[in-house]
């Protein structure tokens, strides 16, 4: 790559721009990203199975292990019970093929924190606050306007803006918009003493799930079914947590309830999904890493994927997935792995050719629902399962 490409511009300084960052910048390639939020923020996320080993493989996971919560054997935080607290099904076993890595749960800003001084130890330059005005690809590159007025060009643009991405529309203007997935994910992070009884409580109003983290904090995603178009204030919030709370009688959940009181760190997103086929030309083989398909020495990119609209969801992967690649005739059922990347159903492509036009809807629109499994991460946090349509599984 370093012979096509020499400078970048990242546009998206969530998880995976500032991962493209690290990569980039190994390969020799000079990385500017660009962030609109001014700080890190989210709640937490579990990581396990291939996850890890590409946090690994940047050089960044032994020192995010020291900042997060080991998932090893002895943890429940993946256990199933119902809302009385009886054990319905265990968690799933570690990983066990060679190199594979312990599952982590991790306060999101702490990753951020660490991608970002591991991207700007490498060359790498973050600029927050800031994202792209106008893009124009002439003849020898990519031109960029940014909001704060500096003007650049670039041999490759890369665009990490997340579900809603603007760059991707600037690109593919007939692409598939996000879809609702007729659930809301509900965040809370709270500061105190470990309460016993980790794991998952699937109850008549929903299902939720806790773990501890780092720093006497205690991470707590619940998965609610709402109707399109709900729209929550955060009293609704609020309501709609308690009321999920209230009804359970699980000991561990009732202590949680104890504990809520008005103004707690709620967070109230929908959940929404997007699908996006391999483009033509690619022999239906999605490239997995962000790579120029062209000899052109300027060339649009995007990292592509599907998540919640929430500061802190990530796709990660339950166990080793194969290469990136798009079936003859999807299947949304023969999977129930609750991240994208874990599954061998089809993935859309990272990477696509400015002049690639978007192919046509093709395939099963939306996807059937279907029931996950009960990894830690298929949940709206990545600490346990819930019930979700089968292209995210919250």
């Amino acid at each position: 790559m370093a012979h096509d490409v020499s400078t970048a511009l990242i546009v998206g300084g969530g998880i995976a721009g500032l991962s493209a960052a690290i990569a980039l910048s190994r390969a020799g390639v000079q990385c500017e990203v660009l962030e609109l939020a001014d700080a890190p923020g989210g709640a937490s996320l579990a990581l396990s199975g291939r996850a890890t080993e590409a946090l690994d493989e940047l050089g960044v996971y032994d020192a995010l292990h020291a900042r997060s919560t080991p998932f090893t054997d002895g943890t429940t935080a993946a256990h199933q019970m119902d809302e009385h607290g009886r054990l319905l099904s265990k968690g799933p076993q570690r990983p066990q093929w060679p190199g594979a890595k312990t599952p982590l749960g991790v306060h999101r800003p702490a990753l951020l924190e660490l991608l970002q001084e591991t991207a700007q130890g490498l060359g790498a330059e973050v600029h927050r606050g800031v994202t792209t005005q106008t893009v124009d690809e002439r003849g020898d590159g990519v031109f960029v306007t940014t909001t704060d007025g500096r003007e650049a060009r670039y041999d490759l643009v890369v665009g990490a803006d997340g579900i809603g991405s603007r760059t991707r529309s600037r690109i593919f203007p007939e692409s598939p918009r996000p879809a609702y997935s007729g659930q809301f994910s509900f965040r809370w992070m709270l500061s105190g003493p470990p309460i016993e009884g980790e794991g998952w409580y699937n109850g008549p109003e929903g299902r939720l799930g806790f773990y501890h983290l780092p720093g006497n904090l205690i991470y707590v995603p619940a998965v609610v079914d709402l109707p399109e178009g709900t729209w929550l204030t955060e009293e609704d919030t609020y309501a709609h947590f308690t009321r999920l709370l209230d009804s359970f009688t699980a000991p561990a959940v009732v202590e949680l309830r104890r504990r809520l009181a008005p103004g707690a760190d709620l967070i109230a997103r929908p959940f929404e999904w997007i699908l996006l086929p391999a483009p033509p030309g690619t022999g239906g083989a999605p490239s997995s890493s962000v790579t120029p398909r062209t000899r052109r020495p300027h060339t649009w990119a995007w990292v592509a994927g599907w998540r919640s609209r929430t500061p802190s969801s990530w796709g990660s992967a339950s166990r080793r997935s194969p290469p990136c690649r798009r079936p003859s005739t999807p299947s949304w059922s023969g999977d129930t792995r609750g991240s994208p990347s874990s599954s061998r159903r089809a993935w859309p492509c990272p990477v696509w050719s400015r002049k690639a036009p978007p192919p046509p809807r093709t395939w099963p629109w939306p996807p059937p629902r279907s029931w996950p499994s009960d990894s830690p991460t298929d949940n709206p946090g990545r600490g346990g399962a819930s019930r979700a349509p089968a292209p995210h599984r919250p």
